[in-house]
């Protein structure tokens, strides 16, 4: 690929030069806050066409919030300023002949929200922006990624990770916490790794990453929280653009949406349908030891999985302006999906305790299951001045049904008494109901005060059972240890005061919040092992950030925060699989985190952006799964088994680098890598009979990872992209992660004007995706790999009628 860089670069200089020899007008004005009249730094100016909003040229302001757009050519504009924290501006322009410079009048820019120190802190459109707390990727400026999709979009957040499977890890920590449109996003695990590696990229407007969330947010979780936003301010007029993306692996997805809006009234409709097939292959062993260390069994596998989905999803979102001070809004979402899951698996197992015991078998099993997911919202918010002082209210509602059938079948090569058919039933039923009140007040011109209310209950009412065939007959018989009827419950109840305070160009944010959470977790058929716990904490925030005329910006903050544990974590209820058991830790206590957070990030009119930041976090209690050896009744031989368990005490150091280098608006390289060092030590309370010895586990971790983006747009309506990732092995309690990388490229064409997009893509080119993991404890040990059909081609295009200037929001998947 190296071999046609230089025709690439001579592309864009041959582009560049043909734009600046077509004309002499030129645009200038100065942009200033409306209120107190400084200059804004770095306001993102762009000029658009009025025939269709297509971008024509873009600046930004310099530090006395002058600009200046040169060799513009006849005809009609738009004007369009916009800077983080501040409402959008307008302005109609007409370029009659050359030659002519046009002074703009001092343009004033209108405070949302009163936000004091938001900074924007890349160049012509801007990337990543910094608003107090928040580290913002705005999606929609970002040109490389339109094609792609949200999980592609989360890889470009500042320090964000999502692996193969979905996951999401901020800074290496899993526990994080992902919202959408300011709230909690309500999606199992499953349904959300579904969302995210399905939505295109191009219905987002910006990804807000808050690593060290203030007391304004939830203090639940330990890794921060990601707030995904798709929808954006509208000013009027309407739009529709459907499309169709698809994939070799294969996938299909077509989605329609639609955008009504005017100055009083806006609806917008999303509806979205996805096919999709993945298969993966997977081999591992694992060594069992007794107490003595002595070998206990011996085991290895093979298997190979597929896995089909049929989804959908709509969308609806209502907002009416009553008058300037009053307004209300409404958003439903409903959910769908039908998933089949076929495995087979080859094993091998040797007991040593048993002389002769030697078994070789194969297992299949097969799960349909389909489930549905509603959530709606009621906002209403009332303005008492323009100066972001007001009081807004959320009801909300949502339920979640899943019911999921299965089929499994053991099939012993000699030892044929042992051979098993089962058939299972999931039943889960959940609903959810929260309300939340929250109040700002700007008590003096660089002062506010914010305060909040926040009620969420839950609950869930599940029944999983097992019907086993008896031998020699057609007759299934339920199985009485693996059934399961519980109710789960769970309430919070939190406030929270913050209050931010400016000087000249410092900023300080200081918050306190109280939650009182409750757990009841009700086993039907086993009260023995209901558990009900409560759980109240004070959680203090500080922020300050500070920034000088020269775009400096400074910040540090620290934070306590804390992560439950699960209602099923803390049931002593054992759940029987086939070869192994799990079990609940009553015991188990909530996770406290203190977390620190500093860094430093500088605008270059020339090269775009560098940013560093290191972070220091301290944690009490962590919670993690231990998988463990012992001799079991219901077996007959040692098993493995897992519980969960509070890990002690342990910490997390760590930097992050990010540069962001762009050649005019033809050509972006964007570089971010993140550094760490983990350190945790788990105490094991034996009884004194036990023969282990072991009671204290020092686990050590020094890990990074790196990104490297690329893009280029050729002859004005062919843009190319390309990214390398890579991710270095990683430790927890016994088990280690092997690294993971890939390289990935791609490229789009827009046609009449952007009315019609058409793209390729690459994942994976190399196929290198898999996941591999060892477990190494004196006790356990395994290993297991797991190779998924990561590489793939995908294409799609796009249709768009209206205005493009409201594609952000017309289409919206939550």
């Amino acid at each position: 690929m190296m071999r046609y860089f230089p025709l690439l670069f001579l592309s864009l200089f041959f582009c560049y030069k043909l734009g600046i020899s077509q004309s002499q007008t030129t645009i200038q004005g100065v942009v200033v806050d409306s209120v107190s009249n400084e200059t804004l730094f770095s306001a993102s100016v762009a000029l658009l066409h009025a025939s269709d909003s297509s971008l024509a040229k873009g600046v930004v302001s310099d530090d006395k919030g002058f600009f200046r757009l040169s060799n513009v050519s006849q005809g009609s504009y738009i004007l369009r300023i916009s800077y983080v924290g501040y409402d959008m501006f307008y302005k109609t322009l007409n370029v009659s002949s050359p030659h002519k410079n046009i002074i703009v009048d001092t343009i004033r820019m209108r405070s949302l929200y009163n936000v004091l120190g938001g900074v924007v802190i890349t160049d012509t459109k801007p990337i990543y922006s910094f608003d107090g707390e928040k580290m913002i990727y705005n999606v929609s400026e970002d040109a490389e990624i339109q094609s792609l999709t949200l999980s592609d979009a989360l890889q470009n957040a500042p320090s964000v990770e999502v692996d193969i499977e979905g996951n999401i890890t901020l800074r290496g920590v899993s526990s994080v916490e992902i919202w959408i449109n300011n709230k909690p996003s309500k999606l199992n695990a499953e349904n959300l790794k579904t969302y995210i590696q399905q939505m295109p990229a191009n219905v987002l407007d910006r990804i807000e990453v808050i690593s060290n969330p203030s007391a304004k947010y939830a203090a639940e979780g330990t890794g921060g929280i990601i707030n995904i936003i798709t929808v954006s301010k509208i000013k009027m007029n309407s739009f529709i653009s459907f499309g169709i993306n698809a994939s070799t692996r294969p996938m299909t997805s077509p989605w329609l949406s639609y955008m009504w809006a005017n100055e009083k009234f806006s609806i917008n409709i999303y509806l979205n349908g996805n096919y999709s097939h993945n298969k993966s292959k997977g081999s591992g062993y694992n060594l069992l030891f007794d107490d003595n260390k002595d070998t206990a069994s011996y085991q290895t596998y093979s298997n190979e999985n597929k896995n089909s989905s049929y989804s959908g999803s709509s969308f609806l979102n209502i907002s009416y302006n009553i008058d300037t001070m009053n307004s209300i809004s409404f958003w439903g979402n409903v959910y769908g999906g039908y998933y089949n899951s076929f495995s087979t698996r080859e094993l091998y197992r040797k007991e040593y305790a048993i002389v002769g015991s030697e078994y070789k078998y194969s297992t299949l099993s097969d799960n349909q299951s389909n489930n549905y997911n509603m959530s709606g919202n009621v906002m209403y918010q009332r303005k008492f001045n323009n100066s972001g002082h007001y009081l807004r209210t959320n009801i909300g509602a949502n339920t979640y049904n899943s019911l999921q059938n299965g089929y499994y079948e053991r099939d012993y090569l000699t030892q044929n008494e042992l051979d098993k058919t089962t058939l299972s039933t999931d039943k889960d039923k959940n609903y959810g109901l929260d309300a939340k009140i929250d109040y700002s007040y700007p008590f003096s011109k660089n002062g506010e005060l914010s305060l909040g209310i926040f009620d969420n209950f839950s609950r869930n009412k599940g029944l999983i059972y097992e019907d086993t065939l008896l031998p020699g007959t057609q007759n299934y018989r339920l199985d009485s240890i693996r059934y399961r009827d519980y109710i789960s419950l769970s309430n919070a109840i939190e406030t929270y005061a913050s209050l931010r305070q400016r000087f000249g160009n410092f900023t300080v944010n200081v918050g306190l919040r109280f939650q009182y959470k409750q757990i009841d977790y009700q086993m039907i058929n086993s009260p023995k092992d209901n558990i009900k716990q409560n759980y109240p904490g004070l959680f203090p925030s500080f922020h300050a950030s500070y920034r000088t005329k020269s775009m400096h910006n400074f910040r540090i903050s620290y934070t306590r925060r804390i992560a439950y544990p699960g209602a099923r974590q803390l049931s002593s209820f054992v759940i029987y699989g086939d070869e192994s058991f799990s079990t609940g830790n009553p015991f188990l206590e909530p996770t406290y985190t203190h977390s620190m957070d500093g860094g430093w990030s500088k605008f270059f009119k020339k090269i775009g952006d560098v940013g560093v930041s290191s972070y220091f976090r301290y944690t009490k209690n962590e919670i993690n799964s231990l998988t463990d050896v012992v001799f079991s009744d219901f077996y007959g031989r040692v098993v493995n088994y897992s519980v969960p368990v509070n890990s002690g005490s342990g910490y997390q150091t760590g930097g992050e680098f990010r540069f962001n280098y762009r050649l005019k608006s033809y050509m972006n390289i964007r570089f971010y890598s993140n550094v760490y060092f983990s350190h945790a030590e788990t105490m094991f309370d034996y009884p004194e009979t036990s023969l282990r010895n072991d009671t204290l586990i020092v686990t050590e971790s020094f890990s990074y990872s790196f990104r490297l983006n690329y893009w280029a747009k050729l002859f004005k309506i062919l843009t190319v992209n390309a990214s390398a990732n890579y991710r270095s092995p990683t430790k927890s309690l016994y088990v280690e992660n092997q690294a993971t990388y890939s390289i990935n490229c791609g490229m789009r064409a827009d046609f009449f004007k952007r009315k019609l997009s058409v793209f390729v893509n690459v994942r994976d080119i190399f196929n290198w995706n898999k996941r591999e993991y060892n477990t190494n404890s004196v006790y356990y040990k395994a290993y297991n790999t797991t190779k998924y059909d990561s590489r793939f081609v995908s294409a799609g295009f796009t249709l768009r009628f209206g205005k493009i200037e409201l594609e952000n929001r017309a289409k919206s998947g939550m």
